[in-house]
């Protein structure tokens, strides 16, 4: 596996994944997967997601060289704060309260842990340097699969409180709060979707969705248990 190109369509041939879930996966779009694919794209900008989301090592995605294996991911986060891990996320625990459809009837969840990370591990998992207004959600139902597993921990980014373009939001809405893909459509109206195909989506008006209070949109999602770090 000489390219970017092959090292990734291994990848996603060894994890079952289409271009189309992989893209859902780190927020960009079909095309956007079938250029990298192609060799088109040599250099994507969403390398880190990329890594992240494969559970593999970010230079050797990129170059070919050393492990495959993601051995930073132990030295990216850690239970405790050092002078290596300085930025902290929270874990909210949302766990009791969520229902089988993706519905969640928390107001304040509690924060279950923090786990810190370091600058590496920062860039690895949001792809920036700031931590700022981002907690991690469990998602305990399948409505999200396969872009979000069960028990996958969630980086939510709460300083989005507004749709801003088509992605995975956490909002609320008649006293619920869901976890869904929004997408805007042509007559202003919303579609609210689960990933999930056994799930059906559902529509909300314009005038509905001015009663909603976005929680924060989706960042990545990292398939771990901090309870293990």
């Amino acid at each position: 596996m000489n390219t970017l190109a092959e090292r990734l369509k291994f990848l996603l041939n060894e994890k079952g994944l289409t271009q189309e879930e992989f893209a859902n996966l780190i927020g960009i779009t079909q095309p956007s997967v079938f250029k990298i694919l192609n060799g088109q794209t040599k250099n994507p900008t969403k390398i880190y997601e990329i890594a992240t989301a494969l559970g593999v090592n970010i230079d050797w995605l990129k170059t070919g060289k050393g492990e495959p294996n993601l051995s930073q991911e132990v030295s990216a986060m850690t239970s405790e704060p050092d002078n290596d891990h300085a930025h902290r996320i929270d874990v909210l625990d949302v766990d009791a309260a969520a229902s089988t459809d993706g519905i969640l009837n928390v107001d304040y969840p509690e924060i279950i842990q923090s786990i810190w990370f370091s600058d590496v591990g920062v860039g690895q998992i949001l792809g920036r340097k700031s931590t700022q207004g981002v907690h991690i959600i469990r998602v305990p139902t399948d409505s999200m699969m396969p872009t979000i597993s069960p028990r996958d921990l969630v980086f939510i980014d709460t300083n989005i409180n507004q749709f801003i373009s088509d992605g995975v939001y956490v909002f609320k809405l008649n006293g619920h709060t869901f976890i869904k893909r929004l997408q805007r459509l042509p007559d202003g109206s919303l579609r609210a979707s689960s990933d999930n195909k056994q799930y059906e989506p559902f529509a909300i008006s314009a005038e509905l969705f001015d009663t909603a209070e976005i929680i924060g949109k989706f960042v990545s999602v990292v398939s771990f248990n901090p309870r293990d770090l």
